[in-house]
């Protein structure tokens, strides 16, 4: 998902991981690692995950700019395949 969204960049596509059970040192070392540059919430309760109903890992949703989930992937993707990048940009031409 980062690599897609180095090549999209667009100002409109947000990609934010939610750390649930990882240390703090331990994803900074990832994203330094990975020049993964998207911003990381460390969550040190599940106040995220149950509000979202996560329950397994990895999760990927999909909200719009309303704040509504529109779409949600229960397994590990592939998103850089013509597919999920046509996905993505119909996404983003939701109405602003």
């Amino acid at each position: 998902m980062a690599k897609l969204s180095d090549e999209l960049k667009n100002p409109d596509f947000v990609l934010l991981k939610v750390a649930t059970k990882e240390k703090e040192k331990d994803i900074i070392k990832y994203k330094k690692e990975h020049n993964f540059s998207s911003p990381i919430l460390f969550e040190d309760d599940t106040a995220v995950s149950t509000a979202y109903g996560v329950w397994s890992r990895p999760q990927t949703f999909f909200i719009n700019r309303e704040g509504k989930i529109i779409g949600r992937v229960l397994k590990e993707m592939d998103w850089t395949t013509k597919n999920m990048k046509d996905l993505i940009e119909y996404l983003l031409k939701e109405k602003k």
